[in-house]
């Protein structure tokens, strides 16, 4: 692991992961028993801010759940706001995260890097940046959620594009919790989707959003939908 850094268009941090086989860390949104990696700026020089641009997940399964998270060699790339753009950046961050194969082991390390203004692009950093979900564009006829009693539903059609093997990704408020999602059988119009039941026992928020997230092979989108509530009749 380590800690890599570019510029272009604007500074950009990167933190590259080459694991053994079956080895995982997890997504923003783990799926599954797990935590996402955690990190801590202190101590940085010249930085504003930094958050990751979360590339699209892998889809696995981590202790009999369908887990979302990366393997092999990979890089999450961080945009990273510095507070003088003539200056290096003086990049120091302590890394949390859990390794997770048969058992999940939790790692820590702090890492270092000097980024000059003048830095070019880094190639792990420009690759990573390139599976981020793409904004839904023009060419999608309907993002749609939907809330029914304690199921959600979450439906997508495009104009014209035929998806091969459609994933869909649903990320709620942390007063919402979401159950495993079941495919919904997709119409003639090509709207296809999935349902989800929310689990527990309190009441459920009016007026919330949810992201999703369309993974379809080398590429992905991800739009902020709200819920709508359905009315029985």
């Amino acid at each position: 692991m380590r800690l890599v850094g570019g510029g272009g268009d604007g500074r950009w941090l990167g933190l590259t992961f080459d694991l053994k086989p079956g080895w995982k860390i997890f997504w923003r949104a783990p799926g599954a028993p797990g935590l996402p990696p955690v990190l801590d700026w202190q101590g940085s020089r010249n930085l504003k801010s930094a958050q990751i641009v979360w590339p699209a997940p892998e889809i696995f399964t981590s202790f009999g759940f369908k887990a979302r998270g990366f393997g092999g060699r990979f890089t999450l790339p961080i945009r990273a706001a510095v507070r003088n753009a003539d200056a290096a950046l003086e990049a120091r961050v302590l890394v949390l995260f859990q390794l997770c194969k048969d058992v999940c082991i939790p790692v820590e390390t702090r890492l270092a890097l000097r980024v000059p203004a003048s830095a070019a692009a880094h190639p792990d950093i420009v690759a990573a940046r390139a599976r981020a979900p793409k904004p839904a564009g023009a060419g999608f006829a309907e993002w749609r959620a939907e809330r029914r009693g304690r199921r959600l539903t979450v439906r997508i059609r495009h104009r014209d594009r035929v998806f091969a093997s459609p994933v869909i990704l649903v990320e709620a408020p942390k007063k919402v919790r979401l159950g495993r999602s079941a495919p919904l059988p997709p119409d003639s119009a090509g709207q296809f989707g999935i349902a989800l039941p929310i689990l527990g026992k309190r009441p459920v928020p009016k007026g919330f959003t949810v992201r999703v997230t369309l993974i379809d092979g080398p590429e992905a989108w991800e739009k902020t939908v709200p819920v709508s509530t359905a009315v029985d009749r």
